[in-house]
Formats: C-alpha cells, structure tokens, sequence
C-alpha cells in the first residue's frame, strides 16, 4: 500500500468536493447528486479496496466480489461524509475499506463456526487445515472470553483488536515480530495502548486461552 501512485489525490478530491457541493441532502442521504462524478469517485475508490483486498489477502477468506461490493458500500455511504480537515481521501477510505472488510469477514467467520456440522466442509488432515482449525478454535474462545466479560465500548474495541490478532495470525501463519503485528493493527487506526490494554486483560484469561492447545 505505500505506493500510491495509482490514485490521484487531488483529482479525487476535486471531485468529492463538488460532488458535496452540488447534493442535495435529505435525512443524510443524497436524493439528487451528480451521477457523472458519482462514477468516477466509485472507479477511484474501487482501485484503494482492490488494492485492500489483495495485499491483505481477504480473498482467502471470502467470495473476491462479495468483499469488493461490500467495502465499496461502505465507501460509497461515506462520500458526503469526508472532511479534508481530517486527511487525506486515500487515508480515509482506506481505513473504511479496512474496517468494513475486518468486520464482514469477522461475522462471515462467527456465522461458519455457529452453523450445523452438516453445513461445514469436510477438513482433510493436512497441516494447513489444522491451522484453520486453531486460528478458529482461538478465534472463538477470545469472542466467547470477550462476550462474557465486557460490554459496550470495551467489548466493541475487544471484538476489533482479536479479530486483526487472528487475521494476522492467518497472514503470517506464524509470529513475525511484536512491532510487526503492532504495526497491522495500527494500519486499522487502533493505537498500540488499546492494544497492550487487550492483551494484558486476556492474561486473566490464559487458563481458557491455553486449553486450547491441550485440546
């Protein structure tokens, strides 16, 4: 994602600006707008979620079209919204395109481990399915320890900071380093203090969190 140069920032945001100047907005939503910049703001974008897409490797996960059109949804939602104040139209969108993909794949991911045994794939003893089925196995007792001892704000920041944990380690397959994985989570606007703040309440919770490696 450092290079940019396929998409034009101050094209981009000369044409958000009129685009926001010339809607008409009714209860948040534009029920008159210019449909030719309209076009091409969601041409431009499409190429940051593409982008998104392939260099966190989200297609492993889910159907390529399904992540595409649901990141664009929510890009697109987010068009009237943009204050250059607050950066860049590159930064912005990324980010929604980040969190929106985060958080479809999370509850795609919850919904696979809640359904019947009937509707699950059948898993071949190989060592890249005995991954799958730790990273799951993980996955579902963190949201378990999370669903059962944090609610509101904490519990909607906790749910964030395990699912990029998980995601991560379905990256990498492995541990790269602490400062990489700070890294990735950053790159999804949580800073590294809500970070230390998870992983020292999930310590309360190791017994649980280990068992699973007993299993």
């Amino acid at each position: 994602m450092a290079n940019k140069n396929y998409f034009n920032e101050e094209e981009f945001q000369e044409g958000l600006k009129k685009y926001q100047q010339t809607a008409i907005v009714r209860d948040g939503v534009a029920v008159q707008k210019d449909e030719k910049i309209e076009v091409y703001l969601v041409t431009e974008v499409t190429k940051i979620v593409n982008a998104i897409i392939m260099v966190y490797r989200y297609y492993i996960f889910e159907d390529y079209e399904d992540l595409k059109q649901h990141a664009l949804q929510a890009c697109y939602t987010n068009f009237l919204k943009f204050n250059p104040k607050k950066g860049t139209c590159f930064n912005y969108f990324s980010l929604i395109s980040k969190m929106s993909l985060l958080n479809y794949t999370s509850r795609r991911q919850r919904h696979r481990n809640h359904s019947d045994i009937e509707d699950q794939v059948h898993l071949n003893a190989s060592k890249e399915v005995n991954y799958e089925m730790f990273f799951e196995d993980l996955e579902s007792t963190l949201f378990n320890i999370i669903d059962e001892n944090y609610i509101g704000e904490q519990r909607k920041k906790y749910i964030k900071v395990a699912s990029l944990i998980i995601e991560y380690f379905r990256k990498t397959r492995k541990f790269v380093s602490k400062s990489d994985l700070y890294s990735w989570i950053r790159s999804f606007g949580i800073k590294n203090n809500v970070v230390r703040e998870f992983i020292k309440e999930m310590q309360q919770h190791n017994e649980k969190i280990f068992s699973i490696i007993e299993d």
